[in-house]
């Protein structure tokens, strides 16, 4: 059997005019109109409401939308509540909807998992991440007219990673804000032609695919965004694909992954629709054509699938199958690190690693 090795350059790709076809699963509890973000915690689906509702976390039960347990965050008062998003330890609440731009009371609150998940507790306690938008100097009111809203938001490793709701040029600016309690400035990192409005985001740890759900701007036609293949947390500059839903006019605002390839997403109640819980398939993004760039140490050993790849420093190799799905997901450190492929059926693939150069991928073919 051969084993061939092709570099390739992974550049950013919006592509996918594929009209994909949600499912409703259920109404949801008339409590939840203003359902506003998603997030599933140990096989839980956890959302909060927007601004107007009480400071409360809901736990719903996916099959019938109905309240199974509501937790108040007693000192986290409910400006504008718009995402929710957690890593290993904690949960993340968004208190940073700005549809007037003019919010100098930007904050996240977090509350530790323990607290949140334990069932003796009816409230629990926050801490605060205070932060201000760090190009922001003009706050004169403009509703629905300014780009310094956010509805949506990703825990990942050290860091919160914020993505705008822009009102006026339909894009969205990738904000990091470092997620510890203070006073922090959020840093512009890069921008998303969204083609409408951000309102939720969702972060899959397992294989680093990333998810933003929305809709267009006055018409309010939902749309999801995927990425995957990105360098470090450049999430924008991997492989990104846009597609419509089939859904009509609806106001999505939350989504989170549930197992692979699929998510959850739900929409507020409007004068057309009730709220309702929903159901996506939405696998990762197809990797693009080769390019010549090499920039990796590569060592295939020929025949039994196994290749060898030299790393400049530490990170995290994913392999890709052709469809963009990850098939393994494995940590490299710096100097040679042995890979084994050997147990994928033949066919191409492409491997990833930060470790070995910015967005630059393998494609491996058996």
């Amino acid at each position: 059997m051969r084993i061939a090795i092709f570099l390739t350059s992974l550049l950013p790709m919006a592509a996918g005019a594929q009209v994909l076809v949600p499912t409703v699963i259920t109404p949801l509890n008339t409590t939840l109109n203003e359902t506003s973000g998603l997030v599933v915690l140990n096989g839980q689906v956890w959302t909060q409401l927007d601004s107007g509702n009480p400071n409360s976390l809901y736990l719903l039960d996916p099959t019938d939308g109905e309240v199974l347990r509501s937790v108040v965050i007693a000192n986290a008062p409910n400006t504008d509540w718009e995402d929710i998003a957690a890593d290993g330890q904690w949960l993340y609440i968004g208190d940073f909807g700005n549809n007037n731009g003019d919010r100098t009371d930007l904050r996240v609150y977090r509350v530790a998992l323990a607290d949140l998940l334990d069932t003796a507790n009816a409230s629990v306690l926050a801490d605060t991440i205070r932060f201000a938008y760090a190009l922001q100097s003009d706050f004169t009111s403009a509703t629905n007219n300014n780009d310094w809203d956010c509805e949506a938001m990703i825990a990942v490793d050290d860091s919160l990673f914020l993505f705008s709701k822009n009102w006026v040029n339909n894009k969205s600016y990738l904000y990091a804000l470092p997620a510890t309690p203070g006073d922090h400035f959020a840093e512009r990192r890069d921008t998303l032609d969204a083609q409408g409005l951000v309102t939720g985001a969702t972060y899959d740890p397992a294989n680093g695919a990333i998810a933003l759900i929305g809709y267009t701007d006055g018409l309010y036609l939902p749309f999801v965004w995927r990425f995957a293949g990105y360098p470090q947390h450049a999430f924008f500059q991997g492989v990104a694909q846009r597609n419509m839903l089939s859904s009509g006019i609806t106001q999505m605002e939350g989504i989170a992954w549930h197992g692979i390839g699929s998510v959850y997403i739900s929409n507020e109640m409007s004068v057309l629709n009730g709220a309702r819980l929903w159901e996506l398939q939405l696998d990762l993004p197809t990797v693009v054509a080769p390019t010549a760039a090499p920039s990796a140490d590569v060592r295939p050993t020929v025949g039994n699938g196994r290749f060898t790849i030299r790393a400049e420093r530490s990170g995290t190799l994913r392999i890709f199958d052709a469809n963009g799905r990850v098939v393994l997901a494995t940590e490299v450190h710096q100097g040679d690190n042995a890979v084994d492929a050997s147990f994928l059926p033949p066919g191409t693939y492409a491997v990833q690693t930060g470790a070995a150069g910015a967005g630059v991928p393998i494609v491996v073919q058996r």
